[in-house]
């Protein structure tokens, strides 16, 4: 995504292939109604997006203290600086929308994203996966085998 060269460990904990991810974010005044209305959940559309970055086991968005603060947590596999920059690449008007109403938030292709992200993430105290050793990718496939499995075993009645 930019040429800035961080030389810095990112937070977050690692377990397997998995990553952990956490920030936690100051909401301008009002945003967080915006927010959610800007948002509206997730969508077939949003979803397909979302799986397009091929890395993200989950992710989910809470607002909280009064609608003044914002979580947004999910798991992922690989490199923080890759996942980063897969969502200023993938989806970035996406992440742009939902990311607004943020405080001082630069925008995801700007050089000084990842420093905004990491001055506002937090490293989880525990954090726990009953199958960190496999990937999003590795899941898919798994799913797909057991589909064709089935198929097989269905037609063979």
């Amino acid at each position: 995504m930019s040429d800035i060269q961080h030389n810095t460990a990112r937070p977050g904990t690692k377990k397997g292939v998995w990553n952990e991810f956490t920030v936690i974010m100051p909401l301008k005044p009002g945003g967080a109604e915006r927010m959610r209305a800007a948002f509206g959940g997730f969508d077939e559309e949003r979803t397909k997006n979302t799986d397009r970055i091929g890395t993200v086991h989950d992710l989910r968005f809470v607002i909280f203290d009064n609608d003044t603060r914002c979580i947004f947590a999910s798991t992922f596999d690989g490199d923080w600086e890759t996942y980063i920059d897969d969502f200023a690449t993938i989806i970035p008007d996406e992440i742009d929308l939902l990311f607004a109403e943020v405080v001082d938030y630069p925008g995801v292709r700007s050089p000084a994203i990842k420093d905004f992200i990491a001055k506002h993430q937090v490293s989880a105290m525990a954090f726990y996966g009953a199958y960190t050793d496999a990937s999003v990718r590795d899941v898919w496939k798994a799913l797909k085998i057991r589909k064709a499995l089935d198929q097989m075993l269905d037609a063979a009645n």
